[in-house]
């Protein structure tokens, strides 16, 4: 049973390393409740020289035989972070898995190659990117340093490890949240990097060609009044420029720093185009907290920002919480705002978090992530839901396993989520093998109705409303500097590894 904790918003999720190759074992199948055609609830448990090893999946994404591919953190026997890759099929069937980790021999307990972000590239290989601490990356992270390093490694279309590449951005430390290919076969990449003169974050997007060399990079460092700013989603635009969301920072009442949405378009060569902000403000001070974990660009030429929101004040200090959903027009303006929040239980704000977004055929909108339950104490399972084109709840659903024993659920959320060909979707996240205590990759594939047919591991979502959140554009004025730094090689390791499948639809 996972009890809420505070959202992880859009700083980077440091930990492991990089590239092990390993086949799949045989699956163990499990029988389930039937499922539709194209749909399946499965989970995957890694093995590594015969031992299970705990799973943090962090993303999934589509790939063009119709299958998938998932990434999840581990780390080794010695405590150094590693990625596990697990390429699925249609049905989700494995095909092939590795772990990719650190090699260097000076590596200690703690050190980390990790990747947060996966995306399947035009040559049909793999792009995955995130941060290092030492691993064998030199001067750049020195050893013992304690510095991270953003991380970007290219693998082929059977995983096998082609280039990866570390990059200095700061002094300080640096890492990548997201990747994308653009169109000229290069990436983009946004993250952070920390302010050497304040320690605060910087946004960060960086543009590299095919070979990860570095073309351009700019931060958006923090300013009088913030306390930093973080970027967690990006995208190439039809006009071939870039859209990022994230997170800044902004005072309280108290004087605590408070996230709240950041938005900003650049041109195809970097220059910062716009940038807005979105809060509560309330007597000169912010009221709510809020993030941007996704940004897509809509049919409509404009953008949609999914994330978090929560505001202690809300309703007469009552208070609310629950995943959010922007529309933003062309320029970054915003049109229109909905929070789904269900309302209070026993004390506690009942609502929801994305973690990522899509826009549908009809105009709508899928998010993914999590929303409360109102067990004994309220915990939070993996949710998937539809909005209509204006932000209308049109249907949810949660899916998560259970310990039979007392009906309590073993999963938490779904922090990855991509589109099918066949308009469905499919969504991972963690859940807990309860016979070891190990945490496992969960995968759920939906119809385009977010039903995986009879499957006994779906159940209605707390009901929720969709509430406006009450944000008002607030200029960040952020200033764009140029992030000085260039690729240098990230020595990494292969180890076999297997994978073992449980079905239960």
């Amino acid at each position: 049973m996972k009890i809420r904790t505070p959202a992880r918003g859009t700083v980077f999720l440091a930990c492991m390393s990089l590239c092990l190759l390993g086949f799949a074992a045989p699956a163990v199948a499990v029988s389930g409740a039937a499922s539709a055609a194209g749909t399946f609830v499965k989970a995957y448990s890694a093995i590594v020289s015969g031992s299970q090893v705990d799973l943090s999946p962090v993303d999934v994404q589509a790939t063009s035989d119709g299958g998938f591919v998932a990434l999840s953190l581990t780390s080794t026997s010695k405590g150094l972070g590693v990625d596990w890759l697990a390429k699925l099929s249609s049905a989700g069937a494995p095909q092939w898995e590795e772990e990719v980790g650190c090699s260097a021999a000076n590596g200690a307990p703690g050190d980390y190659a990790d990747g947060v972000s996966v995306q399947q590239t035009s040559d049909g290989g793999y792009v995955v990117a995130g941060g290092t601490v030492d691993c064998g990356s030199g001067t750049t992270c020195p050893p013992l340093s304690g510095r991270q390093c953003a991380l970007v490694e290219k693998l082929s279309s059977t995983g096998e490890l082609t280039w990866a590449r570390a990059y200095a951005a700061s002094p300080s430390g640096s890492g990548f949240n997201q990747i994308r290919q653009t169109a000229d076969g290069g990436y983009i990449a946004v993250g952070s990097l920390t302010d050497p003169a304040t320690g605060y974050p910087a946004a960060l997007i960086v543009k590299l060609d095919s070979s990860g060399n570095v073309q351009w990079a700019h931060d958006l460092g923090p300013a009088a009044g913030t306390a930093g700013a973080v970027f967690s989603s990006v995208q190439q635009t039809s006009a071939g420029g870039y859209v990022a969301a994230g997170t800044y920072y902004l005072p309280n009442s108290q004087g605590i720093p408070q996230g709240q949405v950041l938005a900003a378009g650049f041109s195809p060569g970097g220059s910062l185009s716009w940038q807005h902000g979105f809060a509560t403000v309330s007597n000169g001070t912010t009221t709510s907290d809020s993030s941007a974990t996704s940004i897509i660009q809509t049919a409509d030429g404009g953008y949609a920002v999914a994330g978090g929101w929560s505001n202690p004040t809300f309703n007469g200090n009552a208070g609310a919480r629950g995943a959010l959903l922007l529309k933003l027009d062309a320029s970054g303006n915003l049109q229109w705002q909905q929070a789904y929040s269900g309302g209070v239980f026993e004390g506690s704000d009942i609502g929801s978090y994305a973690y990522s977004l899509h826009q549908t055929s009809d105009g709508g909108y899928v998010l993914a992530g999590d929303e409360d339950i109102e067990q004994p104490e309220v915990t939070i399972e993996p949710w998937i839901a539809k909005a209509s084109s204006t932000g209308s709840l049109l249907w949810q659903h949660l899916y998560y396993q259970v310990y039979k024993p007392t009906g309590l659920p073993l999963s938490e959320d779904f922090s990855g989520a991509a589109m099918t060909s066949a308009g469905g979707f499919v969504a991972v996240g963690p859940t807990e093998d309860y016979g070891t205590g190990n945490d496992e990759l969960y995968a759920v594939q939906t119809d385009s109705s977010g039903n995986a047919g009879t499957c006994g591991d779906e159940y209605p979502g707390t009901p929720l409303q969709a509430i406006s959140p009450e944000l008002t554009a607030v200029a960040p004025s952020l200033p764009v500097q140029t992030a000085t730094t260039s690729a240098v090689s990230s020595p990494i390791a292969a180890t076999a590894t297997s994978i073992s499948t449980q079905t239960d639809c």
